[in-house]
């Protein structure tokens, strides 16, 4: 009698506990909208502010209430467009996906190893989940493959113009070069030319204030030199328009231009580095760098003297990156020490001003920040070579500007084949 009224007591539990988790996952489910649909494919809100959120993290834009609704349009029509770009680079490349994925996953390896760190660890901090970013360079991954296969014939003379390039730089070695990153911006739907023009602005601002060129470049450069962060390599400045070359003259290493309008297109330069009769800038320089922290919560300026008074007594006699590193350790920072190989064009330019006159073994003043007090060493410094592009160097170029044209084109006519409804 008693067990069968347990067992009755449990089964009907167990059916209580059953309803439950279908009503939670129907008010999870209720909590989910969907906010459009690509050939019947929906795309959520959840889906919307897991990559503004990409975004915002790798690019350093600000979402303000004024920058917000065009962001999120921004964002909407970059989802919209990578769901395109799957569909139909499934649909040619169903037998290389699992090559596909593996490519997007090194390359997300590879973008967020940020000062030796674990990647995940990197992506957990930004709070963006490795699918969401994984979706993007899938979807770049298969677009490129979709744009070289498809246009085949229009880039078949890149190699000859490559050639003719190189010769052109091997005659005019003593001329003016110059070493550039671009960003490409055109106007896309949700987005006219006007708030082109005004997110343009916005970027130059976030990466005047620390933002990272490259991978905002990643995020929304037109161009076929995105995935690699807008990279354009060294020009014969005489090759360069003349609006665009007088715009570049003033411009040292590190700088980055204004919005520049061209074409219907807003482009965006920055400055890696110049060369005058064949002479490399130092600031091409590439440093591996090492960072002793001192941790602290006090804020007061007596405190933050004696932190760098203290620095400057314990490592004066220090003249290697394994000793400040013992001594890292010993301070008991949990931030790494080595910060990676890096060129001196690519540090922020407070930094670049601090590390740009040391030699290898050579450190810092003490540097104070919200958490504590660091000096920089640099334990190794490679000073730039003056050595031309190569011939596969300059192809690559030369397709890059073929891409962004033709694969403007592809997407415009991919978009008004598909079925696309915004609610």
């Amino acid at each position: 009698m008693q067990k069968g009224f347990i067992s009755k007591w449990l089964g009907a539990v167990a059916v209580l506990v059953a309803a439950m988790a279908v009503l939670m996952s129907l008010a999870n489910a209720a909590s989910i909208k969907v906010i459009a649909t690509v050939d019947g494919i929906p795309i959520t809100d959840h889906d919307l502010a897991a990559r503004r959120n990409m975004l915002i993290q790798i690019t350093g834009l600000e979402l303000t209430p004024e920058t917000r609704a065009q962001i999120d349009r921004d964002v909407l029509q970059m989802l919209i467009d990578d769901t395109i770009k799957i569909s139909a680079g499934t649909a040619l490349f169903a037998d290389r996906l699992d090559a596909i994925d593996a490519n997007a996953d090194q390359l997300v390896d590879s973008t967020f190893s940020q000062n030796n760190e674990n990647p995940d660890a990197v992506l957990a901090r930004l709070g963006i989940p490795r699918a969401v970013i994984h979706k993007k360079f899938k979807a770049d991954i298969l677009w490129a493959s979709i744009i070289n296969g498809r246009f085949q014939s229009q880039f078949a003379n890149a190699p000859a113009e490559a050639a003719l390039e190189l010769a052109r730089l091997q005659q005019n070695l003593q001329a003016p070069h110059i070493n550039l990153e671009e960003i490409i911006l055109l106007p896309a739907p949700g987005r006219n030319y006007a708030a082109t023009l005004n997110l343009a602005q916005q970027m130059v601002r976030a990466i005047r204030n620390g933002a990272d060129f490259r991978r905002i470049a990643q995020q929304y450069s037109a161009a076929g030199n995105a995935s690699t962060g807008g990279r354009v390599g060294w020009v014969l400045e005489s090759r360069l328009e003349a609006p665009v070359r007088k715009v570049l003259a003033p411009l040292t290493a590190g700088d980055i231009t204004n919005p520049i309008e061209r074409d219907g297109a807003v482009i965006i330069y920055r400055v890696v580095g110049k060369r005058a009769r064949g002479n490399a800038n130092p600031l091409e320089a590439e440093v591996r760098l090492g960072r002793l922290f001192y941790p602290m919560t006090a804020t007061d300026d007596a405190s933050r003297l004696e932190a760098a008074a203290k620095l400057t007594r314990d490592t004066r006699t220090i003249s290697s990156c394994a000793a400040l590193e013992r001594l890292h350790q010993d301070y008991g920072s949990d931030l790494p020490f080595g910060l990676g190989v890096t060129p001196l064009v690519n540090l922020a330019a407070n930094l670049r001003g601090l590390i740009a006159p040391l030699e290898a073994g050579e450190m810092s003043q003490p540097v104070s920040f919200a958490e504590g007090m660091a000096v920089f060493m640099v334990c190794e410094k490679t000073l730039p070579e003056t050595n031309l592009p190569s011939a596969e160097e300059l192809t690559q170029n030369i397709q890059n500007r073929y891409f962004s044209i033709l694969s403007n084109r592809h997407l415009n006519q991919l978009r008004r084949e598909a079925v696309i409804e915004i609610r």
